[in-house]
C-alpha cells in the first residue's frame, strides 16, 4: 500500500463496506419503514445532518492526506514547511540560545486537531438526538392514554390507543437505531481515522525537526559565533615617566650626593 495515500485507501474500504450494508438494508425496505414510522421527523433531521458532515469529514480526509504527501515529498508548502519555518524564525530571534520546540510542538498538535473535532461533536450529537427520540417516542406512546381509558373501554378506543403506542415505540426505537449507526459508528470511524492520521503526521513532523532541523540550525549558528571578533585585552596603565638626572632639582641632587 502506498503510504502517501494510505488514508484515502482506508476511507474507500470503510465507506464501500458501509454503503454495501446500506444498500442491502434499503433493498429489504427497512429504510422506508424507518422513515415512515417516525412521526417526529427526527430521523430525517439526523439523516440530513449526517450527510452534510459526512461530506465535510471526507473533504478533511483529503486535506490530511495532501499534507501527508507534502511532508513525505519535502514540499516547501504545507503544515510541515510552516512549522519548520517557525522554528527557524524562533532560532534567529533567540540569537544562538538553545532551541526548544516543546511549546511549538504542542501548538502544532492542537492546530491540526482543531478542525476534526467538529466531526466528533456531530457524532455525539447524533447519538444524543437518538436518545431524545426515545423520550419523544415514549411521550407519544403514553400521551392521551389516561383520558382514553377514563372515557370507557370500546373497540375503537382500544385500537386508537394501540396505534398510538405502536407509533410511539416506533419513534423511540428507530431514532435510537439511526442515531447509533450514523453517529456512534459511521462518523466515529471517520473521526478515528482522521485523528490517528493527524497524530501520526504531527509526531513525524516533530521527530524530523528534532533530528534534522534543530541540529542543522545549531551547526549553522556555531561558525557565526566563532567568527565573532574577540574582545580586545584591557590596555595596561601608562608607565610613569622616567626623570633624568638633568631634570632633577638642585636640592635633590645635593641630597643624593650627601647620601652617597
Amino acid at each position: 500500500m502506498n503510504e502517501k495515500n494510505a488514508l484515502i485507501y482506508k476511507w474507500l474500504v470503510g465507506n464501500t463496506f458501509a454503503f454495501l450494508l446500506l444498500f442491502m438494508v434499503a433493498s429489504q425496505g427497512w429504510i422506508g419503514l424507518v422513515l415512515k414510522s417516525d412521526a417526529s421527523y427526527l430521523t430525517w433531521a439526523m439523516a440530513a445532518v449526517f450527510i452534510i458532515f459526512w461530506c465535510i469529514s471526507s473533504y478533511q480526509m483529503v486535506r490530511i492526506n495532501r499534507e501527508i504527501t507534502r511532508f513525505m515529498s519535502s514540499s516547501p508548502v504545507g503544515v510541515a514547511a510552516e512549522y519548520y519555518e517557525t522554528l527557524r524564525v524562533k532560532n534567529r530571534n533567540q540569537a544562538g540560545a538553545l532551541l526548544d520546540q516543546g511549546l511549538l510542538a504542542s501548538a502544532l498538535r492542537a492546530r491540526m486537531l482543531l478542525d476534526i473535532h467538529n466531526t466528533q461533536f456531530v457524532a455525539n450529537t447524533l447519538i444524543l438526538l437518538g436518545l431524545i427520540g426515545t423520550v419523544v417516542g415514549f411521550v407519544i406512546a403514553v400521551s392521551g392514554l389516561g383520558d382514553t381509558i377514563g372515557e370507557g373501554e370500546s373497540v375503537e378506543r382500544i385500537r386508537g390507543v394501540l396505534g398510538q403506542i405502536i407509533n410511539g415505540m416506533g419513534v423511540a426505537l428507530f431514532t435510537t437505531l439511526v442515531g447509533s449507526i450514523l453517529g456512534g459508528l459511521w462518523l466515529q470511524v471517520h473521526y478515528q481515522m482522521m485523528m490517528k492520521a493527524v497524530l501520526r503526521l504531527a509526531i513525524r513532523i516533530v521527530e524530523k525537526a528534532e533530528v534534522e532541523i534543530i541540529p542543522a540550525l545549531a551547526t549553522a549558528a556555531g561558525p557565526a559565533v566563532a567568527a565573532a571578533p574577540a574582545a580586545l585585552p584591557a590596555a595596561a596603565p601608562p608607565a610613569a615617566p622616567r626623570v633624568t638626572r638633568a631634570e632633577k632639582s638642585p636640592g635633590i641632587r645635593i641630597f643624593e650626593h650627601q647620601k652617597r
